[in-house]
């Protein structure tokens, strides 16, 4: 019968929780009893009401209907004092920006146009620096009621007050603000709704907030009013009030009547879920984590001395050309230029950007930056220089991998430079595809651009780190072959210790037991195991009830034969060992130790994505802790020479790449980092930063010099004679000595003398290739000068004069004196045969065989 226990039980749970949930309320009152979209309708609602029948006032006096915007109450504890001095402020930037004119603009009277040259559409980015307004001297402490910004947890309980998020404690510091000017939107005369993205850095505590701050921008003056708005703060309802003058109180009250009643519509209809249209946090961020420091923000737009060249006209064509490009050949367009003024009632700071008419030019310039169109143009013009860039670094590659065809020149290549390589195009590619998701209008620029970079790392980047892989995999193997000996031997060598001592113990606790028959024991011992164990058996025998005694045995018969002699053994007496190692397969176990291209391949792919995601992690870090990272990181990055000098250490080999891929890759690679800490105007905001670039430059130059020294010198010129880890290799460069100490002349030195006689010896060694002198072909010719021999290069038939140092010359003759460029002219093979340095090299990148006597020729 089948089991129905699979059927009965989900049908007991469903029951449960039917019956469970039939006699609880909706909202349970002690788990998350949070405001819904229909209790923010109802807020927005009477928040609206509140700006269309309250009216503007010189000194800021919360009377009547402002009162009910939230925060606006009297007993809020925000510092309303402060703000007709801020107001005045405000006036005080607009009226240097603008003159006479934006005086009379202010109440509505002005007649004709801005005389001052200023965008109309000013989407784009400004940065620049920021102080501690000298207004901060004369604003009060806030008295705020702490209870009330104590954050709540999903059970709807107080937690533990933390510190407030946005809350500037420095005295200068610096800011990005990017506009977002909306599409559609209502407008009232020249006043339109906007937002801005605001990025403030303490330069004191190295903190770093953003903020999303919404409200209007006239046109006109170029005079924008901005503000967070949240549960504890109405900015975006209480904005009219923080204006200037009663005219634009009226037009910012009409304009945001319709836009904020537009939005509680949307809201009703369902159209939007959204709590708070109008939040100041960014994605991915909670509003209920701390509480944050509310912000108001003035900000004016001024004329660059390019805006008064161009005068209006002009600036107004260049704008139009830049949002509808129609081909015509325009001036560079001028940047924009801003001033900002920041007020925080809630937190009671007053920041200001720093320029004229208060500091120097020098010191600051308020905000400068280029509009969008501006930066997504010169965008895409470095996309396509570094487009370039990339198949620059593909063709430098593929030459490369074209010269190292063969398994000579690839097992001298270190597998973790090319590793090293790739990750660093890697993290490139992965950069260019979160660029391409956060920046949707230059998406087929970024995507070409990471096409690129993919196909330098999946196709040849990878292709080529797979080949040195198999190439270089019987030196894996060996390796791992001489660790599974080594662990051999020495289990070998723990298993007969543990035997000996257990035989040792045993013969311990046998004398032990044998007490008072010490000498018994003794006499059995020196008669050896086997007699003890006869005289046991007998005794046995003998005691044995039921049996007969048996005969004694006779003496044996004299045949006259030589009777057997045992020698006896030193070990005699011992126990015999009788545990043995069990029989190991050591190909099996050196199979299952060597890894695998695959497993490579995985750790390979996973580290990058770790340092991707620890990169994007650390964009959040302070600024010191954040560059310091970024700084080893990049460090880590162009590090790619390291192993390839360690290979060299190790191989004993002077040149592994072309210098061409050395000196391209370099240089090539260098591009990016030069980009993002030289370029003022890159495009991640960075800013300029000499001394990392100058640290990175050092860094790849010292590597390359260290390459080109072990090229000259030797690889080894820096290693020490007690770094016993180095292993042992043949130096085809040696110093040659008449003397012969050590046994390094080529073949046919000892005949130098008598074909120096001899004018008419022959120059080729094929005529001397006789049977009894079949290994005697590099024969030394009339030498032209003191201190050289010439001989016959057996590759391509022509003359080698090389140094020889003469018998008696000091030991450090030939070093690293005149001879040293000498040295790398010829090569000397283990079997004694010189050949010119490019012969042999050639020859070695396809057979490591020797050319005359075929013996096997050590990997250079």
């Amino acid at each position: 019968m089948a089991d129905r226990r699979n059927v009965l039980l989900p049908l007991v749970f469903l029951t449960w929780f039917w019956f469970s949930q039939s006699h609880q309320p909706l909202r349970q009152p002690g788990f998350a009893a949070r405001p819904t979209v229909k209790d923010a309708i109802v807020a927005e609602q009477e928040q609206l009401w509140a700006i269309g029948n309250s009216s503007w006032s010189p000194d800021f006096e919360r009377k009547g209907p402002t009162a009910n915007i939230t925060g606006f109450e009297a007993d809020s504890g925000f510092i309303w004092d402060a703000v007709p001095a801020v107001r005045a402020r405000a006036q005080e930037r607009l009226e240097y920006a603008l003159g006479d004119w934006g005086t009379v603009a202010l109440e509505g009277h002005a007649e004709g146009r801005n005389p001052i040259p200023l965008y109309n559409n000013v989407t784009g980015y400004v940065m620049g620096k920021w102080r501690r307004s000298p207004l901060q001297e004369t604003v009060s402490s806030p008295q705020l009621n702490l209870t009330r910004y104590i954050p709540k947890d999903p059970f709807a309980q107080n937690t533990s007050p933390g510190r407030f998020e946005r809350n500037v404690t420095g005295q200068h510091g610096e800011a990005t603000i990017r506009f977002k000017q909306y599409e559609g939107t209502y407008m009232q005369n020249s006043t339109t709704e906007m937002g801005v993205h605001l990025l403030l850095a303490d330069g004191e505590s190295y903190d770093e907030w953003e903020a999303q701050l919404h409200g209007t921008y006239d046109i006109a003056t170029g005079h924008g009013i901005f503000s967070t708005t949240s549960d504890k703060f109405g900015g975006i309802f209480g904005l009219p009030h923080f204006a200037l003058s009663q005219y634009t109180f009226e037009t910012m009250r009409n304009l945001l009547n319709r836009s904020i009643a537009h939005e509680i519509h949307r809201q009703i209809s369902e159209d939007s879920d959204a709590l708070n249209p109008w939040t100041s946090k960014m994605e991915a961020t909670d509003d209920f984590v701390w509480p944050r420091c509310e912000l108001v923000v003035y900000l004016q737009q001024m004329a660059t001395s390019t805006n008064m060249q161009y005068g209006s006209a002009v600036l107004r064509f260049l704008e139009r050309e830049l949002r509808f490009p129609t081909g015509a050949f325009v001036p560079p367009p001028p940047d924009l230029h801003f001033s900002m003024l920041l007020f925080s009632p809630d937190c009671g700071f007053v920041l200001e950007s720093q320029g004229p008419p208060d500091t120097a030019v020098q010191d600051g310039n308020h905000f400068v930056g280029p509009k969008l169109e501006v930066r997504y143009l010169h965008t895409r013009n470095h996309l396509l220089v570094f487009t370039g860039v990339l198949f620059a670094q593909i063709t430098i590659l593929m030459r490369q991998m074209r010269e190292a065809s063969t398994p000579s020149t690839r097992s001298r290549i270190s597998l973790y430079t090319t590793i090293l390589l790739v990750l660093s195009d890697g993290y490139v590619t992965m950069g260019l595809i979160v660029a391409t998701t956060s920046v949707p209008a230059l998406l087929v620029q970024f995507a070409g651009a990471g096409f690129i970079a993919f196909v330098n790392v999946a196709m040849l980047g990878m292709y080529f780190v797979r080949t040195i892989w198999q190439v270089q995999e019987p030196e894996r193997e060996r390796a791992v072959r001489a660790e599974v000996e080594e662990d051999l031997r020495i289990s070998q060598r723990l298993l007969e210790t543990l035997n000996r001592l257990r035989a040792e113990r045993q013969a311990r606790e046998r004398a032990t037991a044998g007490g008072g028959n010490a000498p018994n024991t003794t006499s059995a011992a020196e008669t050896g195991p086997a007699a003890a164990q006869d005289t046991e058996a007998t005794g046995t025998e003998q005691s044995l009830p039921g049996t007969f005694p048996q005969a004694p045995n006779s003496a044996p018969a004299d045949t006259g034969a030589s009777p057997v002699f045992f020698m006896p053994s030193d070990q005699e007496g011992l126990l015999p060992i009788t545990e043995t190692a069990p029989p190991r397969n050591v190909d099996a176990m050196v199979a299952s130790r060597m890894p695998s291209f695959g497993s490579l391949y995985a750790k390979s792919y996973g580290t990058l994505v770790i340092i991707v995601f620890i990169s994007l992690l650390a964009m959040s870090w302070p600024g010191p802790v954040r560059r310091v990272f970024f700084i080893l990181l990049s460090l880590c990055m162009t590090g790619y020479w390291v192993p390839q000098i360690v290979r060299n250490v190790q191989r004993n080999c002077r040149r592994a790449l072309r210098w061409e891929f050395v000196i391209g890759q370099s240089v090539l690679r260098l591009v990016p980092f030069a980009y993002i800490h030289v370029y003022k105007n890159n495009v991640a905001f960075a800013e300029q930063d000499f001394y990392s670039m100058a640290i990175l430059v050092l860094w790849l130059w010292v590597q390359i010099v260290v390459l080109g020294s072990q090229e000259l010198i030797g690889p080894r010129w820096f290693v020490k004679a007690s770094w016993k880890s180095i292993p042992a290799a043949y130096d085809y460069h040696p110093i040659l000595r008449e003397d012969e100490e050590g046994g390094n002349m080529p073949i046919g030195f000892s005949e130098a003398a008598g074909v120096a006689k001899d004018a008419s010896a022959p120059s080729s060694p094929v005529h001397e290739r006789v049977p009894s002198l079949g290994r005697r072909t590099s024969i030394a010719k009339e030498p032209k000068e003191k201190g050289k021999r010439v001989f016959d290069c057996a590759i391509c038939m022509q003359d080698l004069e090389v140094p020889v140092v003469e018998a008696g010359a000091p030991s450090d003759a030939g070093g690293l004196g005149a001879n040293l460029l000498a040295r790398r002219t010829y090569m000397v093979t283990p079997c004694r045969h010189i050949f010119h340095t490019p012969c042999l090299e050639g020859w070695m990148k396809f057979r490591l065989q020797c050319p005359i006597c075929r013996e096997t020729l050590p990997s250079q």
